[in-house]
């Protein structure tokens, strides 16, 4: 089969990996794949076409000059992740209210046994307030009926990680503590 290398070249310097497009039409029978379906491209094969994965989980190639796209720009991509984003957080927080409120209303040794929970739940927040997943992470934690309770048994369930970080900052107080009484103890130099 003849190709034209350069043609390659040029529509995959045109539509890099990662491109997000937006379909108007396609020149074929499109069933599926309404206008306004966005995707992902993962690569352009010799035809050139464009190899996609669309959002709607579809794998269906586009014809550059024959199909109808228009290229989602970068920055309104960027300002889909920072909504999805404040979306999630919202979401978080409301159920972190709610959790709250049951919270309170339990018995005092009760609300022990579950004050680590309430930490963990307070830290996740606290993480997400000043670090933003990728649209589709946070897309998916947007399904979950109670995103705030899977998240919170994520950690619990890998709570020996965190008793690690406590062990290693003792050692390493205790460590400089070592140092500083070594210094000015008589007869050291």
């Amino acid at each position: 089969m003849n190709f034209d290398r350069n043609k390659v070249e040029m529509v995959k310097r045109q539509y890099p990996v990662g491109t997000r497009i937006r379909l108007n039409s396609l020149c074929n029978d499109g069933r599926g794949m309404p206008a306004g379906l966005c995707g992902t491209v993962i690569g352009v094969d010799d035809q050139p076409s464009l190899l996609m994965k669309w959002d709607n989980g579809r794998t269906l190639s586009l014809f550059p000059g024959e199909d109808n796209f228009t290229v989602i720009m970068q920055e309104h991509e960027e300002i889909d992740e920072k909504s999805v984003n404040a979306r999630l957080y919202d979401k978080l927080d409301q159920e972190q209210a709610k959790y709250m409120r049951t919270f309170l209303l339990q018995p005092p040794q009760e609300m022990l046994d579950n004050a680590w929970e309430y930490a963990i739940r307070l830290d996740i927040l606290e993480a997400l307030e000043d670090h933003e997943l990728d649209c589709e992470q946070a897309e998916a934690l947007l399904k979950l009926p109670d995103t705030m309770d899977v998240l919170a048994r994520a950690v619990l369930d890998q709570n020996n990680m965190h008793v690690y970080m406590i062990i290693g900052a003792i050692e390493d107080k205790a460590d400089e503590l070592v140092d500083e009484q070594s210094a000015h103890q008589p007869g050291r130099f």
